[in-house]
């Protein structure tokens, strides 16, 4: 059962770049992105309470950690997939942010001097040349001048992903996942308040926008969160990161069926290339 749902989780976030897709193209990223963890909230605060009453007591350091979780995993992230994701297709989107793991060995390595194998450095050599592929839309000679700004705001994705991560490690030593990331998401939402009012709100916003954001918020901020951190928790994190490669091949499928995106040939042969590497650098 356990991965079945993992599996489950996969689906859930690569749906999540569909979801996004539709909301940035009415919503502001800070705007939709509060509504987004807006409906998370109403959520996470009566489970995080079920499982540990303690929720609500937090030391200065445990606050200032999950502040730093909330400014990144929440508030920058939001901030570059909205931007991004109104500006590139699902599938393309999906093929960046899939670095994740990339950069958070790269950063491993900086911080924490952890050796790269030879067998993870060809993975991010290959994630690398496939993101390259995307980017250039098949064309490397002219990659300068194929690179848009929808790319910039998805690198930066697995940038303040990479950091999140590294924040994560030590926030974890200090309390239990589902805390960290209740309060996480609300330091986040509170930050993302702050921007709301420099932005203009939509006239009309149609039910498929709110399906879309309750969809963010319930099923790609909770549901998926909390199956993921059982899967850490009974089988370990490294076979539970290993469901993430899913997450871009799933994306790809959403964006053919729900969104009609037409795969351009370069798109397909920089998956390869990502997903393999991808691949490489999680399971070694």
């Amino acid at each position: 059962m356990t991965y079945f749902k993992l599996v489950l989780v996969a689906l859930i976030w690569a749906g999540t770049f569909i979801g996004t897709r539709i909301a940035a193209q009415v919503f502001g990223p800070f705007t939709g992105a509060s509504f987004r963890y807006a409906f998370a909230i109403l959520f996470m605060i009566p489970i995080a309470l079920i499982q540990d009453k303690n929720t609500f007591r937090l030391t200065k350091k445990q606050f200032l950690q999950v502040a730093l979780l909330g400014l990144t995993g929440i508030f920058g992230y939001s901030f570059f997939f909205f931007k991004g994701m109104k500006l590139v297709p699902a599938s393309h989107g999906a093929l960046l942010v899939s670095l994740n793991p990339v950069f958070v060995m790269i950063l491993s390595s900086i911080r924490f001097k952890e050796k790269v194998n030879p067998i993870r450095l060809l993975g991010a050599i290959l994630s690398i040349i496939g993101v390259v592929i995307v980017i250039s839309r098949g064309n490397i000679t002219g990659l300068i001048s194929s690179f848009q700004w929808g790319d910039a705001f998805m690198l930066g994705c697995p940038v303040v992903w990479a950091l999140y991560t590294f924040f994560a490690s030590d926030a974890l030593k200090e309390m239990k996942p589902l805390k960290a990331a209740t309060w996480a998401t609300i330091t986040g939402w509170l930050m993302l308040m702050c921007f709301v009012p420099t932005e203009e709100f939509p006239l009309h916003v149609t039910s498929k926008i709110w399906i879309a954001l309750i969809y963010l918020g319930l099923f790609g901020t909770v549901i998926a969160a909390v199956w993921y951190y059982e899967g850490i928790s009974k089988i370990g994190p490294l076979r539970t990161a290993v469901f993430n490669n899913l997450i871009p091949v799933f994306a790809l499928i959403l964006s053919v069926l729900l969104l009609h995106e037409k795969l351009e040939p370069h798109t397909l042969y920089g998956s390869v290339f990502v997903v393999l590497g991808v691949l490489l650098t999680n399971k070694f």
